[in-house]
């Protein structure tokens, strides 16, 4: 029986853990934190389709997800509530940016309306500065928590070893291939090792010198709480912050910077703070666009990492060290393909035959690395 390795406990291991459970494999997952404690935890939780160059690969992905996050919500096994995104135009750039949008996703065959300003005001966002907003219906808020904990026990319940505590310390190879992983428990043989270690994923790539356009970008999130209860989709703004309702009287608001150009390698083992400029980007849109409620204070906030990829796409394909495989550079999308990423990686393994739609993924696609 072949042993497969899974390195990170994130949405992204769990899942893949999650579809390989009742194979034939020989699977164990490694994650030298708790489960989901990294990326996972701070993210903003959400599946959409939004998309700001619209690729028909990446559509189908997260059509494909979706159509597993609808299944275990009818089943009552996850939570997920439709609450929308809506990408607002200020700016007749932006304006005509949301309707070519609108033509990509039709084209796709989503179609998406393009609201009015009275429309987007139905929303309960002042919109007397707009021009019109994307609005995206099907989209909605998931428990990343709740997600990763249900991968994590049916793989668990299916016999399959998934350790905590457990940090991957080296990839050993022979012959350029993949022999086994030495962890901070002992060393495991292993036929297959896929790196699923989020922000921590260039780490890893380096036990077996495998290179890969990977860099960090931050994630900050402030949740914020109001004197009454409100309601507010997913709301993409010009000013590059988002919001979204959190419960009846909360919000988070954050900002989802991919680009790969602009980022960095950071340590992913620090802790690190939200700048001053976040707090008042926030500031300058709540005044402006929940003008009907008053009293906001910040009770929360968090950092996360975001491991980016020059085009957005997440890596997900086989390397030159023969086992090694990846499986990151999820671009802050993570949530929201997740369930299709473990799906397509177990159809792989299993069938020694890669699916169509990881060809997108494909390391290959950057011939210089």
């Amino acid at each position: 029986m072949e042993t497969v390795v899974i390195v990170g406990g994130g949405i992204i291991g769990t899942s893949i853990a999650y579809q390989l459970r009742t194979t034939d494999l020989d699977v164990r997952l490694f994650e030298k934190d708790m489960i989901g404690a990294g990326t996972t935890a701070k993210s903003a939780s959400m599946f959409t389709h939004h998309q700001d160059d619209p690729e028909r690969e990446t559509y189908d992905l997260r059509e494909r997800a979706r159509q597993w996050y609808d299944e275990k919500r009818d089943d009552g096994e996850i939570e997920f509530e439709r609450i929308g995104t809506l990408h607002l135009a200020k700016s007749d750039a932006e304006d005509e940016a949301i309707r070519e949008m609108q033509a990509s996703f039709a084209d796709f065959g989503l179609d998406l309306d393009v609201l009015s300003p009275d429309e987007i005001a139905a929303h309960g966002l002042a919109s007397d500065d707009l021009r019109g907003g994307l609005w995206f219906p099907d989209d909605g808020v998931l428990d990343s928590g709740e997600i990763v904990g249900f991968f994590a026990e049916e793989t668990r319940e299916a016999g399959v070893d998934v350790e905590t505590g457990v940090e991957v310390t080296d990839v050993a190879t022979d012959d350029g291939a993949v022999t086994g992983v030495e962890t901070s428990d002992g060393f495991q043989a292993a036929d297959t090792v896929i790196n699923a270690a989020g922000p921590w994923a260039p780490r890893v790539n380096r036990l077996v010198d495998v290179s890969v356009p990977l860099r960090h970008t931050q994630g900050p999130i402030v949740v914020l709480e109001a004197g009454q209860p409100f309601s507010l989709p997913f709301v993409f703004f010009e000013e590059g912050v988002y919001l979204r309702e959190e419960g009846p009287s909360q919000a988070f608001a954050g900002s989802l910077a991919t680009d790969y150009e602009n980022a960095r390698a950071e340590n992913p083992d620090h802790t690190r703070g939200i700048d001053e400029s976040m707090y008042l980007h926030v500031a300058d849109v709540v005044e402006t666009y929940l003008t009907d409620v008053p009293g906001f204070d910040v009770i929360n906030e968090w950092n996360g990492l975001r491991t980016v990829t020059p085009d957005g796409r997440a890596i997900v394909d086989e390397t030159d060290v023969e086992g090694y495989v990846l499986a990151c550079g999820m671009s802050g999308y993570g949530v929201t393909i997740a369930p299709a990423i473990g799906e397509l990686v177990a159809e792989w393994l299993t069938t020694d035959r890669k699916p169509d739609l990881l060809e997108s993924l494909a390391l290959d696609r950057f011939p210089n690395q």
